[in-house]
């Protein structure tokens, strides 16, 4: 049996323990058999790619077997006797393109954010999302549902941190976003490219495209980009050797903005550099310390 993660009874909830068609327990959920066609996708689904190889593949396993397990559903608050996905709409797909006419499922109550986290919950414990859909999904908690990140954290199983670097992908260009959910780049190197300003982040994706470079490829690459871009513009101030903990502080807040960060330790206290390459950049760094 695995570990249950996040959203307190969650997915646990509604599929108790090792068979997944359990009946539900005081969720105020009901199993049915409803018409494939009676139930639409959610329009606040994460998950914006279905691999069609892999629908097919699933269709087949469900013609031969049925669904083994129900898919989750609310009742339509747009339309009377229709139901609207909350987690599962990649198994009502394949059922309905293996041909079913009818399919278990969850009827429950559930509030758009509750929806929404359902739907994130099941496609991060499957590895379904790629990472701009599951950053999207993140902020998309945070905007339009007041989650903060500590509670998103705590409710989707992750750190902190985990879900601060995911978002920190969507301050990538369209173009590198698109790289990512393609597959051409991992997150780790969209984390590596948002030190970088939008046109140097991009031409950088490219280049690492081009050449296949790994992450620490890409770090090595964008560190000295960040670099040149500050040369000669100090501010007056002798640029002393830190020391290893003072360099792991800098690194973190260079991290932490995601630009140029320099530390000047004087022997009491010290003054911290942060550069910036544009009017736009200098927005988002005071909306990221400030606050929007």
């Amino acid at each position: 049996m695995h570990k249950q993660r996040g959203l307190g009874r969650g997915l646990g909830a509604l599929f108790p323990g090792a068979r997944p068609a359990a009946a539900p327990v005081d969720t105020g959920a009901t199993v049915m058999q409803i018409e494939v066609e009676h139930i639409d996708p959610n329009p606040h689904q994460p998950r914006r790619h279905f691999d069609e190889q892999g629908l097919s593949q699933l269709a087949q396993s469900i013609a031969a077997n049925g669904l083994l397990a129900p898919i989750v559903v609310r009742p339509s608050r747009r339309f009377p006797d229709r139901y609207e996905i909350v987690a599962g709409e990649r198994r009502w797909r394949a059922a309905r393109m293996s041909g079913l006419q009818r399919i278990p499922a969850l009827v429950r109550e559930a509030r758009d954010g509750e929806a929404l986290e359902l739907a994130l919950l099941e496609n991060v414990q499957r590895t379904d999302l790629n990472a701009i859909e599951e950053a999207a999904g993140y902020r998309q908690l945070i905007d339009e549902h007041r989650y903060t990140q500590e509670t998103l954290a705590e409710r989707i199983g992750k750190s902190r941190p985990a879900v601060t670097n995911a978002l920190r992908l969507l301050l990538l260009p369209d173009a590198v976003q698109a790289m990512i959910r393609d597959g051409k780049l991992s997150a780790g190197h969209g984390r590596a490219l948002a030190t970088l300003p939008p046109k140097k982040a991009e031409a950088l994706a490219r280049e690492t495209v081009r050449h296949s470079w790994s992450v620490r490829d890409v770090e090595r690459a964008a560190a000295g980009r960040l670099e040149r871009r500050a040369g000669g513009a100090g501010n007056g101030q002798a640029r002393r050797s830190l020391s290893p903990d003072m360099e792991e502080v800098e690194n973190r807040l260079r991290f932490a903005l995601a630009t140029k960060v320099s530390l000047h330790p004087q022997a009491q206290g010290g003054t911290i550099e942060i550069r910036y390459a544009d009017d736009d950049e200098l927005q988002r760094l005071l909306d990221r310390i400030a606050g929007s």
